[in-house]
């Protein structure tokens, strides 16, 4: 099961793609969304919760209520410097992200870039397939950035590794029972993010007021099914870059999704750009396919 961990990034992206097109739409807070898909989804499943054992690691928890605080920083900061230095800045912080993650990752566990470095040449391809897929990335979403963005850009950047490496950190601290990891994680997360929500000065009833729960149910839906895949995809992936790579192209898929809806309007991508992409991103999964 484990090689086919890219199977579980492939619906994520798309999921959360979903996600980010219905959002558009519906135009609710993004520190609203946050406590909706933590504290929301572990309300909804409170009736079962006798069915998720107690994780029994302090460290674990720990992890979910640090990950807490740095998405809500994170969502924040990318609120923010759209409104400040526009959309395509923030498209820049998944795509640069992607190749530091790993770095970060290979840091943080040298046993497995010492495995990879036994064989330069695998790992060379690796690193070609980061960059390629950050590279396609980039220029599909026409992203860029001014001097005055970089320390946006570097926070942004720093909440998007951290997140991710502590996902994958979060699966190894709760592998003893996977289901009650993901029901603990997001009420401990949705529990910072609810207070940190509260510290800006919003009030209570914004969680229950008509207009905001009339969609609320969809977040909540998507945060439990995104939950289970995101906890699984992480707990089977070598390195969380990998499924980072593939996550992060949900961008691509609402510019096609939107190309086809509007016929006159057709957001042009360069076919070659996309065959750059595709490549990248089969040959990421080629060469992790024995990597454990």
């Amino acid at each position: 099961m484990q090689n086919y961990w890219w199977i579980l990034a492939i619906a994520l992206s798309l999921l959360t793609s979903a996600y980010v097109y219905v959002n558009q739409f519906v135009k609710i807070k993004g520190s609203l969304l946050m406590v909706y898909r933590g504290l929301g989804t572990a309300a909804v499943l409170l009736p079962f919760v006798f069915c998720f054992a107690p994780i029994h690691n302090w460290a674990f928890y720990a992890l979910c209520a640090a990950q807490g605080l740095v998405i809500s920083l994170g969502d924040n900061r990318i609120l923010n410097g759209a409104k400040t230095f526009g959309a395509q800045v923030t498209s820049l912080i998944h795509p640069l992200s992607i190749a530091l993650i790993f770095v970060f990752w290979m840091l943080l566990h040298p046993a497995d870039f010492a495995a990879l470095g036994r064989e330069p040449l695998h790992l060379l391809l690796i690193l070609a397939c980061l960059l390629g897929t950050t590279a396609a990335l980039i220029l599909i979403c026409r992203a860029k950035a001014s001097r005055k963005a970089l320390g946006f850009l570097l926070i942004g950047m720093f909440c998007e590794i951290f997140i991710d490496v502590t996902n994958k950190e979060t699966t190894h601290l709760g592998a003893e029972n996977l289901v009650s990891a993901i029901y603990y994680s997001s009420l401990v997360a949705g529990s910072v993010n609810l207070a940190v929500h509260l510290g800006k000065g919003h009030r209570l009833p914004e969680f229950w007021s008509r207009k905001n729960l009339r969609f609320a149910w969809f977040f909540m839906l998507f945060a439990i099914v995104h939950g289970m895949l995101k906890t699984y995809t992480m707990y089977l992936t070598p390195n969380p870059a990998y499924v980072a790579a593939i996550v992060h192209a949900y961008p691509v898929w609402i510019l096609l999704f939107n190309g086809f809806q509007r016929e006159n309007n057709y957001i042009k991508i360069k076919p070659q750009l996309i065959l750059l992409l595709l490549i990248s991103i089969v040959g990421l999964i080629f060469l992790t396919g024995h990597q454990h």
